[in-house]
């Protein structure tokens, strides 16, 4: 039983997200999130498994269902700023998600969650990529995660980003994705407008709004801070300055920026 305030009272300090990759309305969140993080607000996402019953590796879509989430992200091109875009259409399957969001929990706790974060999205909305593979994530998240300063060696050394099973590699994530999906449902059983629709917007512990209204929200926050909508970032997927190359082993089968300088040799 909850007594007093909010029951998420000084766990959802802040801006923060909870939302899913799969949809297009998480997709300009997610773009909203890093022009206010280039202008100096930091917004915390936590990511949550909008359908965990999704079959694993996905379904191509059939026509229907890509028709309906083409006007699904028609409907969220009509929310855009000048300079804001989207893909012009969207991907052709519909994935399960379950270890995009251990993978991002783990660069969550290694430092690198922006940088991964902005890897899974571009990866499935702009290339169609099935970011619920996990050697697709280990190619696509091996710079980022190297970079990190996790202590678990398969992460920081390996850039491996989940198991084989699909799961996290770390308690740490493992308890992120359990805490991140109980909070969720904590809000969505509290709120006040009936059920919530990702994404899910929090500030500074009051009520939550979802959807359209949390993309509005994030709207205001950008036009507040006079954040430039479109900044131009780091390369995500950079691998970390070394001295000395890995082994070519690691490099025949991750690939990065190492292989240019073996092939050259």
């Amino acid at each position: 039983m909850w007594y007093g305030g909010a029951p998420w009272e000084g766990i959802v300090m802040g801006l923060v997200i909870y939302s899913d990759f799969g949809s297009a309305g998480a997709y300009l969140a997610s773009r909203r999130v890093d022009a206010l993080g280039a202008a100096g607000v930091q917004v915390d996402w936590r990511a949550v498994e909008a359908d965990p019953r999704a079959p694993v590796g996905g379904v191509p879509l059939a026509p229907a269902d890509r028709e309906e989430l083409a006007r699904e992200l028609d409907s969220v091109r009509e929310l855009l700023l000048p300079g804001e875009d989207l893909p012009a259409s969207p991907p052709t399957g519909r994935l399960n998600t379950g270890a995009a969001v251990a993978a991002y929990a783990e660069a969550c706790g290694a430092g690198v969650a922006d940088d991964v974060r902005r890897l899974l999205f571009s990866a499935y909305w702009e290339r169609g990529a099935d970011i619920g593979n996990p050697e697709v994530l280990r190619r696509l998240l091996a710079g980022a995660l190297m970079r990190s300063h996790s202590t678990s060696v398969p992460v920081r050394e390996f850039g491996m980003a989940v198991t084989s099973t699909r799961g996290p590699i770390t308690g740490g994530a493992a308890r992120r994705i359990r805490d991140w999906a109980t909070q969720a449902e904590m809000l969505s059983d509290h709120a006040a407008a009936g059920p919530l629709t990702l994404p899910v917007l929090v500030v500074d512990g009051a009520l939550p709004v979802s959807g359209e209204t949390a993309l509005r929200r994030l709207e205001k926050a950008i036009l507040h801070a006079g954040a430039e909508v479109d900044p131009v970032l780091p390369d995500p997927r950079r691998y970390p300055p070394v001295s000395d190359p890995p082994a070519l082993t690691w490099v025949s089968a991750t690939g990065g920026s190492w292989r240019y300088s073996y092939l050259a040799s």
